[in-house]
């Protein structure tokens, strides 16, 4: 990289082999780019950057195998962050620019789980994957590993009547079938035991399902329970009711932040690097978009004036969809801060743009800004269903 091309967003430490001259770097947070002569640059993140400098530029000592960069590098600099999260995205950033085609394995980035519904097959079906398509497919997830994707979708697989097979069916009388087909849990199409509407009808209701987050299920259950207790069917209603709390136990076995994939959205706040500011990221079907800062008074913060900027922030912001294989590892990142047991700030869910909750975004700014941040320990996973959720008390606003 030439010595005349600045480095976006990064400031540079002159004239750094002078003695002292890393003294002026911050003690905080941040990430780090080292320019060499030849070759694309060093960059890593750490949480103390004078203190990683000093030890990766330090004089070579022919006692010790530390790796020192002190003879080759050319230029260093340096961008001070408010979080582990803010130091994981901007280095994925800084790396896709300044190294592409390393990303993944420069950071080692673990593509998340999902449960992908194969929509664009004559007989659908679902499976387990780590790798987003574009196409005629449904996404559900991100979850933290197989065990977790394997467990909802055996599950939720058995509400319904959908072949669990994997080969290219062709329908013929004389097919041998499967055990599900022996037990009743599939609707056979392989024997031709139903047609093509019939199932794609029974396909329809689990993409309605994961698009509704099971809602869909449970109101069609319980309107049918109601319809056999009011008609003095008790038998029938005893088994709707029976196939309502199996559906809410395979609810619960979602992972926190599992949703189809065009409803995941929210809102991810963090402090920042400067004081009395919050840095708030907007996650649109799964790809960051760019921070805005929050500004609070530093000594009474309060909901009405963060829910302000918000609103203002938000109401008219141009969202953003990255393409594939870039949303992949923004889902990657929000999982890996998710299942991080010392992470800092709060991500809020939601389904719809059009319908953000205010009230929620406000409540958990202003935690923030007070350093009330919920740990997580104190995070539960979204709400399956409205009647999961009761409202709580007002952090602050009316």
């Amino acid at each position: 990289m030439p010595d005349s091309v600045p480095i976006a967003d990064f400031e540079e430490v002159p004239d750094w082999r002078r003695d002292g001259a890393l003294d002026a770097v911050p003690t905080s947070a941040g990430i780090f780019l080292v320019e060499f002569s030849q070759g694309l640059p060093y960059l890593g993140r750490t949480a103390a950057l004078r203190k990683r400098l000093r030890r990766l530029l330090r004089p070579a000592d022919g006692a010790s195998t530390r790796l020192t960069l002190r003879e080759i590098a050319t230029r260093v600099h340096y961008r001070r962050t408010g979080s582990a999260f803010e130091s994981d995205v901007a280095l994925y950033r800084a790396v896709k620019r300044y190294r592409p085609g390393e990303c993944r394995d420069y950071l080692k980035i673990r593509p998340a789980f999902f449960v992908k519904l194969l929509l664009g097959n004559r007989f659908p079906r679902s499976c387990v994957t780590r790798k987003l398509t574009r196409g005629k497919s449904l996404f559900y997830g991100p979850f933290p590993n197989r065990n977790a994707a394997d467990e909802f979708q055996n599950e939720f697989l058995d509400l319904f009547l959908v072949r669990r097979c994997t080969e290219n069916l062709e329908p013929s009388p004389f097919h041998p079938g499967c055990v599900w087909g022996e037990v009743g849990r599939c609707m056979r199409p392989c024997q031709a035991a139903c047609g093509d509407d019939a199932y794609a009808r029974e396909v329809q209701r689990i993409a309605l399902f994961l698009e509704t987050d099971g809602e869909s299920l449970l109101c069609e259950t319980e309107q049918l329970r109601d319809n056999a207790s009011n008609s003095l069917d008790f038998e029938a209603a005893a088994r709707f009711h029976r196939l309502l709390g199996k559906t809410k136990q395979v609810l619960r076995t979602r992972a926190a932040l599992s949703t189809e994939l065009g409803s995941l959205h929210g809102i991810m706040l963090q402090r920042s690097t400067v004081p009395a500011r919050l840095q708030m990221t907007a996650l649109y079907r799964g790809s960051w978009q760019a921070p805005i800062q929050l500004q609070h008074d530093r000594d009474a913060p309060t909901a009405a004036a963060l829910s302000s900027q918000i609103r203002d922030a938000l109401s008219n912001f141009e969202w953003r969809e990255a393409n594939t294989d870039e949303r992949q590892d923004h889902l990657s990142l929000l999982q890996r801060w998710h299942a991080s047991s010392f992470r800092k700030g709060e991500f809020v869910p939601f389904a719809d743009i059009s319908a953000l909750p205010w009230r929620k975004l406000a409540n958990a700014a202003l935690r923030i800004a007070l350093g009330k941040d919920r740990s997580p320990k104190d995070a539960t996973p979204i709400p399956s269903h409205p009647a999961d959720n009761p409202p709580s008390a007002s952090d602050g606003l009316p």
